[in-house]
């Protein structure tokens, strides 16, 4: 199959944050069926921040939350995020999701590859998300006493952890410790601190 392969496409469940689709195209003369998700009509993408904090006097730290996930029943280790509203750019929705799950202040990283959207399953869904890096001024008086605001259904624990090349071990340890999850996502950044200054 490719982008110019003819297909249809059947609605099998239309939920509150999913609907459930079947994909029938036609292959060398025989028909294959694809089973996918699909956000529902209005969906404007995700978001998900990365959250420095940075202090005066010494190291930098990252924000990691253990987010539970009724799924796998467990807490995952990730990075604030959430759906983008109605209303505001996706870099405020970013400010405003890392807020309520961790309330941290933060102002937007000068980032260069700020505005790259990824995908975060496309074997599986179509849902997407934008990803920012944010500045946390660990100095501030607003930032030493965060208080989440979180959703009633919302069960969510906040981590500071280093950056560098200890963070793969710090998560690992949590890992084992609180017996949560890992996302693709914080693991293969973790990965990559392994290379800072090789």
């Amino acid at each position: 199959m490719n982008q110019n392969t003819q297909a249809t496409e059947q609605l099998v469940h239309a939920g509150k944050w999913l609907h459930f689709k079947l994909l029938l195209f036609n292959i060398n003369d025989r028909q294959k069926i694809w089973e996918y998700t699909e956000k529902p009509p209005g969906y404007r993408g995700g978001v998900r921040v990365i959250p420095i904090v940075r202090y005066k006097n010494k190291p930098s730290k990252i924000i990691i939350v253990a987010n539970f996930r009724p799924p796998i029943r467990k807490y995952c280790l990730e990075f604030p995020g959430g759906l983008i509203d109605k209303e505001g750019t996706p870099q405020e929705n970013g400010i405003r999701e890392l807020k309520e799950e961790t309330g941290y202040i933060a102002t937007l990283n000068n980032y260069q590859h700020k505005d790259v959207i990824t995908r975060t399953d496309p074997w599986k869904s179509n849902e997407y998300c934008y990803n920012y890096i944010v500045d946390i001024d660990g100095d501030s008086e607003f930032n030493q006493q965060p208080q989440q605001s979180l959703d009633l259904e919302e069960n969510i624990l906040v981590y500071e952890l280093s950056l560098g090349k200890s963070l793969a071990e710090e998560l690992q340890q949590l890992q084992k410790d609180k017996d949560y999850e890992i996302s693709g996502q914080v693991w293969l950044f973790a990965l990559g601190q392994q290379f800072t200054n090789i």
